[in-house]
């Protein structure tokens, strides 16, 4: 039986070795861990941590973006018995103060991504990204005697107000909800799951990580949340499983959904989820073939939590042949109270109870659960513990029932339930279950709003036309019950509302602002409304851009000029500028990478990057796939037997030295040749190449060059399988084929000279070269050819294969390139 995390974790290397198990794509090729590298790393982050003074029950901020980094920094505290706080990457200033206040942390750990600059903590910190190169050479750790009842983490909410509460999870508690967890969803090492929410708050941190790792899956984390990044990150690593808040589900839908619509196809539509009603899940899948390529082919399964999710939607995506578990929980239970099984999975309610987690309904109508998965309490807090609890019952704050079956049913918050003058309550969540079947609507929400001595039932507004608000309150309130009836509303005149990390709409936010702000906020609105439709007819992409960025940011679009700041002027933060980068790409079709934008980015920039990107695009070479299929194999290497060597042995005499460097190499392998001794190079190292490795190796061939005509550039791609490596534009495409291909397992020569001259001297390595090296993280096999200046008519060349180099995390791309260049002339 499992006591601690730690042991969960070696348990886990133990059964799955050399699974991958953590997959992350900083730069241009795929970094993994397996279960038994990510064990070893972990080791080594815990002795790195002992170095530096720390040791069983200090206290550790991690506060950064979903990684494996954050993976090995949360582990490696727990290895040594350090106490891991988390922090949401938004988290205010104010947040944090208060939880460093509360904790006294003795260490952050941090990303460069962090927004550290309004923040004073004053103790000290370590990057994330410096990890790897600080526990290059280290050893195991000390020994650090836990049991179950040790604290795991402190984990307090984000976007508390008030007094933060710090809820206590222990080692027991966390293995405790695993272990309930796995009764229900047994997890498989099939799943391919792909990490969106933070690990900063339970939910990801159990329904993904633990859940994940103890079934012995692989979770790939993101670098970026734009649409376009996201979905081909699922094509490429075929992801089977995520999860997702409720509205994200219903963004994504409403994305499809508008697709359909600008396509015309809505009654093709409706007919397809017709007959999607009278068939089995597989073949539901078949009938929506074209959705489920947009999410990669092989979505299977969605878990939702952080919310309630609306029934009707939860059925939709299951018509498309997609698993939507639903479950509910909290912090306090570690978190999962109930969830669903594949085999009953059910949309109008919240699942089950978990095995080993006890549910009762007071007679008041809350939920209370004990369980070894609920915490004792909060950190230094004996009053809010006591008011948390009825005896050993945590008191949920959750109005809810038990149906004849044993399925939990949540009515809402006792805090947000909605008490009417005559003493009836009202629910928001069953108003806005009717509002958001409302095609109409963009989003709602529903607030109580105090009125004189009376409390008002108030809908709040996402919508493109508000003329049509009197019509969308209208249609609800006839579905409503007497005392649910909507009173009044109010259009929203942002892009979204404001909302938590679970994109949870802040209640108190939006009734401090009804409450306080003018009563021509709907005029407004429909003013922006007014002026972002008049924009939409421009067709000049600087006149969209300025409209795009209007509608993202909420400055009316005769206000932003070209020296406005996204960050200043416009008051985008990072999370606003990955949203405006999104839209910019659905509508103007072109890509902009967000590290080229940040809060000091003006308008005239963007405006060139936009200029500059489409400048690409439009002389973006072609990346062709069919001479990595087998087929193509096959007819290259018998071109190369009957053709292409008889001619090379007719016109040089060629012999390979150093072959012996290259056992016990697994590629792929980054060979780095020099460019000057003979025509038909590529050729000629092709031959000297040991079978094995020749049928696995690829040339990356100048762009400018090579491919600038169609005929030479399919030749090259058919005989050398050579793909288009650009020095001037579309330099990113080139390298997200060159490492689609090494993660696929293809050798890749580069020729780091840049420039063939024959008979003349090695020229500089080009400083790219470095990069390659470092960031593709394989091994680099130097490679040098000879050929006497007066050979004869046949001359003799040899091909020279040297020692693998390999570089250490940390060093940098010019040290790299001259240690390449230096083995490959030492040859």
């Amino acid at each position: 039986m499992l006591q601690t995390i730690n042991q969960f974790l070696e348990d886990a290397a133990r059964r799955f070795g050399e699974r991958p198990a953590l997959l992350f794509k900083p730069g241009f090729r795929f970094r993994t861990w397996s279960y038994r590298a990510l064990f070893e790393d972990v080791q080594r982050v815990a002795t790195l941590l002992q170095s530096r003074g720390i040791g069983k029950g200090d206290r550790v901020v991690l506060w950064g973006p979903n990684a494996p980094h954050w993976v090995l920094a949360y582990f490696g505290c727990l290895r040594i018995g350090a106490i891991v706080v988390p922090l949401d990457l938004r988290s205010t200033p104010d947040f944090v103060q208060q939880v460093t206040s509360k904790t006294a942390p003795v260490l952050a750990i941090v990303s460069r991504v962090t927004p550290q600059d309004d923040v004073r903590l004053e103790i000290p910190r370590l990057l994330f990204e410096d990890l790897e190169q600080l526990i290059y050479d280290l050893a195991q750790p000390r020994d650090e005697l836990l049991t179950g009842d040790d604290l795991a983490e402190i984990m307090f909410t984000s976007g508390t107000t008030g007094d933060a509460k710090g809820v206590l999870l222990s080692h027991r508690n966390l293995l405790a909800n695993l272990e309930s967890v796995r009764q229900v969803i047994p997890g498989s090492a099939s799943y391919r799951m792909l990490s969106l929410l933070p690990l900063s708050h339970m939910f990801e941190q159990m329904g993904s990580l633990f859940i994940g790792l103890g079934c012995g899956a692989s979770i790939t984390y993101v670098t970026s949340r734009q649409p376009a990044l996201l979905l081909k990150l699922m094509r490429e690593r075929r992801i089977t499983m995520m999860l997702l808040v409720p509205q994200a589900l219903d963004l994504f839908m409403k994305g499809i959904e508008r697709e359909v619509a600008n396509q015309g196809k809505q009654r093709l539509w409706e007919l397809s989820l017709k007959l999607a009603r009278r068939l089995p899940l597989r073949l539901r899948r078949l009938v929506f073939h074209k959705v489920h390529s947009r999410f990669g082919g092989h979505l299977e399964t969605v878990v939702s939590g952080g919310a309630a999710l609306d029934q009707h939607l939860g059925e939709k995506w299951n018509l498309l042949g997609i698993n939507v578990l639903q479950g509910y929980g909290a912090t306090e239970a570690s978190p999962v109270i109930s969830c669903h099984a594949l085999a009953d999975a059910r949309f109008d309610s919240v699942g089950r109870p978990l095995p080993g987690v006890e549910v009762r309904i007071t007679g008041a109508g809350e939920i209370q659960v004990r369980g070894d998965n609920v915490t004792r309490g909060y950190w230094n807090a004996p009053q809010q513990t006591a008011a948390a609890f009825d005896g050993d019952w945590y008191k949920t704050g959750d109005m809810g029932f038990l149906d004849d079956a044993g399925f939990l049913h949540i009515k809402g918050r006792i805090k947000e339930m909605i008490v009417l003058a005559n003493g009836q309550n009202v629910f928001p969540e069953d108003i806005e279950g009717v509002l958001k079947n409302d095609p109409a609507l963009t989003d709602a929400t529903v607030v109580g709003l105090r009125r004189g001595q009376d409390t008002q039932v108030h809908a709040v507004f996402l919508l493109e036309d508000p003329g049509q608000a009197p019509a969308v309150v209208a249609r609800a309130n006839r579905e409503l019950a007497e005392h649910q009836q909507i009173r009044g509303f109010t259009i929203w005149p942002e892009a979204d509302f404001p909302r938590t990390h679970t994109l949870k709409v802040k209640k108190g936010v939006l009734v401090d602002a009804l409450q306080s702000g003018p009563p021509e906020a709907a005029a407004a609105a429909a003013g922006a409304a007014a002026g972002r439709a008049q924009a939409a007819a421009a067709g000049d992409p600087k006149e969209r851009l300025v409209r795009l960025v209007s509608e993202v940011s909420g400055v009316a679009q005769e206000q932003v000029l070209p020296e406005h700041t996204v960050g200043g002027d416009l008051d985008m933060d990072s999370l606003k500028r990955v949203e405006m980068l999104s839209i910019i790409e659905q509508e103007l079709g072109v890509y902009i990478d967000e590290s080229l934008v940040d809060s000091g980015t003006t308008l005239e920039q963007l405006q060139g990057l936009l200029a500059s990107q489409q400048e690409a695009k439009a002389t973006l070479p072609p990346f062709y796939t069919w001479p990595l299929s087998f087929w193509f194999s096959l007819l290259r290497e018998v071109l190369h037997q009957v053709v292409v060597f008889p001619l090379l042995s007719a016109r040089y005499r060629i012999r390979a030295t150093g072959l012996e460097h290259l056992d016990g190499l697994d590629g792929p392998v980054l060979f780095a040749a020099n460019h000057n001794a003979v025509l038909g190079d590529s050729m000629v190292l092709m031959k000297a190449a040991p079978r094995a490795w020749r049928r696995h190796l690829s040339f990356a061939a100048a762009a400018e060059i090579t491919f600038e005509k169609r005929l030479t550039g399919i030749v090259a791609a058919l005989v050398a399988n050579a793909f288009p490596l650009s020095r001037e534009s579309a330099i990113r495409a080139s390298l997200e084929h060159m490492g689609r291909m090494m993660d696929e397992g293809w050798n890749v020569v580069i020729f780091p000279e840049g420039e063939q001259r024959i008979g003349q001297p090695m020229l500089p390595f080009q400083s790219g070269t470095g990069m390659l090296a470092v960031e593709s993280r394989t091994p680099v096999v130097p490679v040098h050819l000879v050929s006497p200046p007066d050979g004869g008519l046949r001359p003799r060349v040899e091909v020279r294969f040297g020692p693998a180099l390999r570089f250490a995390p940390g060093i940098s791309y010019l040290d790299a390139t001259t240690r390449i260049e230096d083995a490959v002339k030492a040859l």
